[in-house]
């Protein structure tokens, strides 16, 4: 029986060691992907480097000890501990984790997550076994072995638990610029091809897609949301030939259509549908882009005649049009620095300004009256842009700058930015065959994830949109929609965006 015990110990011990070596030298000759596995870990991510590092080096610590006769009683007490951090990390993932990565890695990447499970509770179970025949021979009191083993398997796993809690806090909070990327975010499911490259989005309702064109500034495009309705029809402004067109736009805020232009202070407006569109502001501001915010209220980004800079503003129709600015709504020095994208969601009643140059973006109340400010994961804090002046006194970009956040759209309270910077733990090759599309809690001020759009050949996303129900790219000549993976769909409530009331 003595004998049979041994052979069991022995038959544990190679089983361990050649476990631990395969998995570490699996690890070593692919170790960038194994630490971009651990980066994507909706457990690990904030501490992938060291983990990655740390794993290699216990499995083969390990493996030593339990080659040596003297120190086999160590290895297969720190088997224990280490098969015990591995369950708990197994079983956290698949209860508490917001998401379940595509695989697991190293030696088991075969197997299912469930599965995995299973084998690493067996491979437990024979370890405490072998630990159990040690002692044994050792005549160790049988209770203070099971205290021993107990206090390892509790140790190990609240060392995984603690890490799980403090890794959440830091990515979400205090991210280190390591991306999240849950299977799957978002899945194609149709697409319509428009014929023409020239299109953007200008807003939607619970029916219809409405999209802008560059090239045909006054037709506006209908589409239906499952992409199979498509109308089109030219916007009719008043007097609109005393204007000088140069960079108009059109934006659709249910039940309203504005029609407006950056470089001239006139704003359009008519009801979805109507052709004929009448003037509502003329002379009152120049702006260079705009947000309905109410039936009375429209948000400004103009020129500050103080310092130059962008800044925002409330125009106010039912107050003779009477236009209010805050100086110091934006943050930066100068016009370039902070230029950036003007979004408003009717669902929490908020205006956001998202910087291009650098890892910011600001929360303002209906009035620009209060704000809250936030960042993007990245680390570009201060624009990395350079500036000469020309000697008419025009100040213009002297090199291509570094554009952090490229565009963004809103849905309900989660902000969807599509960025221009890679982040740590990511290969190259999947940035040459997507866009990548971050996202952010407005309300929690929480870093959810991140996913990737698929180029189309040599085609690129131009533009996105977020609704509650789908997400719409256009890219190249088509407009695609996508549904939602679970672990963003159940980030939206699905309320539709309040109506401007008439």
């Amino acid at each position: 029986m003595k004998k049979l015990g041994i052979i069991f110990v022995e038959f544990t011990c190679y089983f361990f060691i050649l476990l631990f070596c395969y998995a570490s030298i699996s690890k070593i000759l692919d170790f960038e992907n194994f630490q971009i596995q651990i980066g994507q870990s909706p457990l690990l991510s904030a501490y992938a480097g060291i983990v990655s590092y740390f794993t290699i080096v216990i499995e083969i610590v390990i493996s030593f000890l339990l080659a040596i006769p003297t120190t086999r009683r160590l290895g297969l007490y720190s088997s224990i501990g280490l098969m015990g951090a591995f369950t708990a990390y197994i079983y956290i993932i698949l209860n508490y984790s917001e998401f379940i990565p595509c695989s697991c890695g190293g030696i088991l990447e075969k197997m299912d997550w469930n599965t995995h499970l299973i084998f690493n509770m067996g491979c437990i179970f024979i370890a405490i076994i072998s630990y159990f025949i040690v002692e044994k021979d050792r005549n160790i009191n049988i209770k203070r072995t099971i205290s021993v083993v107990l206090f390892m398997l509790v140790f190990s796993s609240g060392i995984v638990v603690l890490l799980y809690y403090t890794s959440e806090y830091v990515i979400k909070k205090e991210n280190n610029f390591i991306r999240r990327f849950p299977h799957h975010g978002v899945v194609e499911i149709d697409r319509y091809d428009l014929k023409f490259n020239s299109f953007y989005f200008a807003g939607y309702d619970n029916d219809k897609i409405y999209l802008g064109n560059y090239t045909s500034p006054f037709l506006l495009t209908e589409i239906s949301k499952d992409l199979k309705l498509y109308k089109q029809y030219l916007l009719k402004p008043e007097n609109y030939k005393k204007f000088k067109w140069s960079s108009t736009k059109i934006k659709v805020a249910p039940p309203y259509v504005f029609l407006y232009d950056g470089k001239i202070p006139v704003i359009y407006k008519a009801q979805i549908g109507q052709s004929e569109m009448k003037i509502i502001s003329e002379n009152d501001a120049y702006f260079s882009d705009l947000e309905s915010v109410d039936n009375d209220h429209i948000a400004l980004r103009s020129k500050s005649s103080h310092s130059g800079s962008n800044t925002l503003g409330i125009l106010n129709l039912s107050e003779d049009n009477q236009v209010k600015l805050n100086d110091t709504s934006l943050d930066g020095n100068g016009l370039f620095e902070t230029d950036g994208q003007l979004l408003y969601s009717p669902f929490s009643e908020s205006l956001i300004y998202v910087y291009y140059y650098k890892n910011r973006f600001d929360v303002f109340d209906k009035t620009i009256s209060q704000k809250s400010i936030h960042h993007t994961i990245d680390t570009i804090s201060r624009p990395q842009i350079k500036v000469v002046e020309m000697k008419n006194g025009i100040k213009k970009m002297a090199a291509p700058p570094q554009i952090v956040n490229a565009y963004a759209t809103v849905q309900q309270d989660i902000l969807f930015n599509k960025s221009n910077l890679i982040g740590r733990y990511e290969l190259r090759k999947h940035w040459k065959n997507n866009s990548v599309v971050d996202m952010y809690n407005i309300s929690k001020r929480e870093y959810l994830g991140s996913f990737y759009v698929e180029n189309r050949g040599d085609n690129k996303m131009t533009q996105m949109l977020a609704t509650d129900q789908f997400f719409y790219t256009l890219i190249g000549s088509e407009i695609v929609r996508y549904r939602y993976a679970q672990v963003i769909s159940k980030q939206l409530i699905r309320e539709s965006p309040k109506p401007i009331k008439e």
